[in-house]
């Protein structure tokens, strides 16, 4: 059976950013812990403390994210994020992936992470810059949306839209007049479905546009 590791509290230092553990393991390794005050407090660790393996690696890991979680309210502070970006960053800042993730999974509880409300918002632009239901789909799984959100969300709200219409605004816009040949037909077409434009909508967008003769 492997000997269970202690670990001494030899020495605990104060800094401006909280307190400093000097800590000795009965396998001779020294280290030093930095922990903020309010963890400092909250362990009640003291000078000649004596820590088994689960004390120790308790303390560590509610350390751990206790950090992780300051840096995500700082992140935070500084624009939107959604689970994903807010993940990516803690990693940046050298935070593990699995504690990234519960981290940001405790920001989305507790209110400061609203995807379903940032879904909406990236509709509205989206709609705005006249991109068509597909592209709009793909923006938002890309950014890291859960597709089920998406889908239920562009269902609910985007079944008004006229992509029809605004498919004319684009022609309008960069194809007038509209072309003639087949070859430019068929560039018109990939570029509107490059828009995320379907078949329909192209359709619909160039009779608008017939119909009003303005070809």
């Amino acid at each position: 059976m492997e000997k269970e590791i202690f670990y001494t509290v030899e020495k605990i230092r104060s800094t401006a950013h909280g307190r400093i553990l000097c800590i000795k393991s009965s396998k001779n390794t020294t280290f030093e812990m930095q922990v903020s005050e309010e963890q400092f407090l909250r362990f009640n660790i003291k000078e000649g403390e004596v820590l088994d393996d689960e004390r120790f690696l308790q303390i560590r890991e509610e350390m751990l994210f206790d950090n992780a979680r300051r840096a995500a309210y700082s992140i935070l502070s500084c624009g939107e994020n959604n689970k994903k970006s807010l993940v990516m960053k803690l990693q940046a800042r050298g935070f593990s992936y699995e504690l990234s993730k519960n981290v940001a999974v405790y920001m989305e509880h507790r209110g400061h992470i609203d995807e379903k409300k940032q879904i909406g918002l990236l509709c509205d632009t989206y709609v705005r810059k006249k991109f068509g239901k597909l592209k709009i789909i793909n923006e938002l799984i890309a950014k890291g949306y859960l597709r089920e959100d998406v889908m239920n969300y562009v269902a609910d709200n985007l079944r008004l839209v006229d992509f029809g219409s605004m498919c004319a605004d684009v022609i309008r816009a960069k194809h007038m007049p509209l072309p003639k040949s087949g070859d430019e037909i068929k560039k018109m077409i990939a570029s509107l479905m490059r828009l995320g434009y379907s078949v329909i909508d192209i359709k619909a967008g160039i009779d608008i546009i017939k119909e009003s003769g303005n070809e």
